[in-house]
């Protein structure tokens, strides 16, 4: 099977951008002929009208040269709407969701355009607009992937056809899980407003204030939204956790694994207080689960789909839930590593790449055989 693999930035290397990458690897060992293609290869001149041209021209001699049997693609504004208006008419077209795109890139433009300030109407007429770009273009796709039920009832009336595949992780810890004598908390992700970072430092403020003995490791990059993490940084100074709290900044993917699995509680604080909510099913959780880890998150998006007792705690978007939920573990160490223990099984049985991409293949042919049919 030939498979083209579109992508809209690869050098950022984000997490669908990653989740693409891990995939393709998975493919080529089943036997694929995969190929990928970013547009920022393409984007070599100041004028973003002439780079999109030159993007075109050489999305659609590829497809001519390569041939595809299955164009799988990222975004529905750049990657898939270049490949529907590039792509031969019997190629068919696979686009995986992974987040709520018309709110984010409407919420981007507003930031472009006035940095300081949030037009609320011109924002929620610029959702609008993408709303309905989505639904044009979703209806055009042979088929759309979503990474969690949650995205999908959110699409529901946009797509002909759809599956639920949920993200895989290719890298899981070998250590036997153990708690440290000190309790260890960690973020990792992009270091933005929508993440609502302020929640989980104010919830350290209320752990420290109850002589909650604990540490907490910040990984991301420090520097994309200067504005915020000048915000977060004068919360750390001004309620002295500086000495409970390692900041790492932006780390290396190869580094990711090893810098996690010493932590003992993953923290993940997204709501909607900064910025629209975008989530689907977010890798930061997956990748906490596979290096042992329990989970304490917001109950937003997919994530109820994979978090509940069991393997972690869901929380309200406040400091002292999340505060509550640390301090319970920090009393109840057997539970806790029970439940480190829990989410690496269910990462190997479940969440892993070698599974998704097969479930990815799967939906490939049938999607190779259905055309097949409708040709004879």
């Amino acid at each position: 099977m030939r498979i083209l693999i579109v992508l809209h930035k690869m050098k950022k290397k984000g997490g669908m951008v990653l989740q693409h990458l891990k995939m393709s690897k998975q493919f080529e060992k089943n036997g694929c002929e995969v190929l990928v293609f970013s547009f920022d290869d393409y984007f070599r001149t100041r004028n973003v009208f002439f780079n999109y041209l030159i993007v075109y021209k050489n999305l659609h001699k590829t497809i001519r040269l390569f041939n595809p049997e299955i164009i799988l693609t990222s975004d529905p504004y750049f990657s898939t709407l270049f490949s529907l208006v590039a792509k031969k008419k019997s190629t068919p077209l696979v686009l995986r969701i992974g987040a709520i795109f018309h709110p984010f890139y409407a919420a981007r433009i507003i930031e472009r355009i006035s940095p300081g300030k949030i037009y609320v109407r011109f924002f929620y007429f610029i959702n609008f607009l993408f709303k309905q770009l989505d639904k044009l273009i979703l209806k055009k796709c042979n088929l759309v992937i979503f990474n969690s039920n949650f995205l999908r009832k959110y699409y529901r009336n946009s797509s002909s056809s759809s599956v639920v595949i949920y993200n895989g992780v290719d890298k899981i810890t070998s250590k036997k899980p153990r708690n440290n004598n000190l309790l260890n908390l960690v973020y990792i992700g992009r270091i933005e407003p929508r993440k609502s970072i302020e929640i989980i430092l104010n919830s350290l403020v209320i752990l420290k204030k109850r002589n909650v003995k604990f540490h907490f490791s910040l990984i991301g990059n420090t520097t994309l939204y200067a504005e915020y993490w000048m915000k977060l940084e004068n919360l750390i100074k001004s309620n002295n956790l500086l000495e409970n709290i390692t900041i790492y900044g932006k780390i290396p993917n190869r580094d990711t694994l090893a810098i996690l699995e010493k932590n003992d509680i993953l923290l993940f604080s997204t709501d909607e207080r900064n910025f629209p909510m975008t989530e689907g099913l977010p890798n930061a959780i997956l990748e906490g689960m596979a290096a042992g880890l329990a989970i304490i998150s917001t109950s937003i998006a997919g994530v109820p789909e994979i978090i509940d007792e069991k393997n972690g705690k869901l929380v309200k978007s406040s400091p002292l839930d999340f505060a509550k939920s640390i301090a319970y573990f920090e009393k109840n160490k057997e539970q806790l590593l029970e439940i480190k223990n829990k989410n690496i099984i269910l990462i190997k049985e479940k969440y892993n790449i070698e599974n998704t991409s097969k479930q990815y293949l799967k939906s490939f042919e049938e999607l190779i055989k259905n055309k097949g049919k409708k040709e004879i």
